[in-house]
C-alpha cells in the first residue's frame, strides 16, 4: 500500500482538537455625508447588498490611510480630513470563511471631511455610488448594519 505522508495526518488530527483558525484582521471604514445629511454608500459588482466604504490594513500603513485610501479607491473621493468616530471590535464583526476559519475584525470608523471628487474613477472600478436617506437605506451587509446601528446609538 502507499504510505500516507505523516503531515497529513498530523495536520488532520490536530485540526479537531483546535478547530479552526481564527484570524484578526484590521480594517478602515469610512462615512461620507453629503449636505443633505445622506449617507454614502456603494454596492460592489455581483453584490446584491450595499456597504460602506471599507479595506484591510496593509502593514505599516497608518489606519486613516487605510481609510483614506479605501475611499479614494471605491469612490474616487478625497477627503481633507479622516476622524475616528469609533473603533469596534468583537463577536458581531465575525465573518465565518467558506473553509470555517474565522476572521474577527476590528475596524476603525472614520468621517470624511471636505471632499473632493476625482476627474474619473478607474475604468476597472465596478461599483455603484449612492448617497442615501438614513430613513430609506437599501438592503446592506451585516456589517454595515452594525456599525451604523452603533454609530446612531452614540450620536
Amino acid at each position: 500500500g502507499k504510505e500516507v505522508p505523516k503531515m497529513s495526518v498530523y495536520h488532520r488530527d490536530i485540526r479537531q482538537y483546535i478547530g479552526k483558525r481564527s484570524v484578526v484582521r484590521v480594517k478602515a471604514a469610512v462615512l461620507v455625508l453629503n449636505d443633505n445629511g445622506e449617507i454614502l454608500l456603494l454596492k460592489r459588482q455581483n453584490k446584491d447588498e450595499w456597504g460602506l466604504p471599507i479595506g484591510n490594513l496593509k502593514p505599516g500603513e497608518a489606519l486613516e490611510d487605510t481609510a483614506s485610501r479605501e475611499l479614494w479607491e471605491e469612490s474616487g473621493l478625497t477627503a481633507d480630513d479622516m476622524r475616528l468616530l469609533d473603533l469596534v471590535s468583537g463577536p458581531e464583526y465575525m465573518k465565518k470563511q467558506i473553509g470555517g476559519d474565522e476572521v474577527y475584525y476590528v475596524i476603525g470608523v472614520y468621517a470624511a471631511t471636505g471632499l473632493h471628487s476625482a476627474i474619473h474613477l478607474s475604468p476597472n472600478t465596478e461599483v455603484s455610488l449612492k448617497y442615501f436617506d438614513f430613513q430609506a437605506l437599501p438592503v446592506m451587509d451585516a456589517i454595515t448594519v452594525r456599525l451604523l446601528d452603533k454609530i446612531n446609538k452614540n450620536s
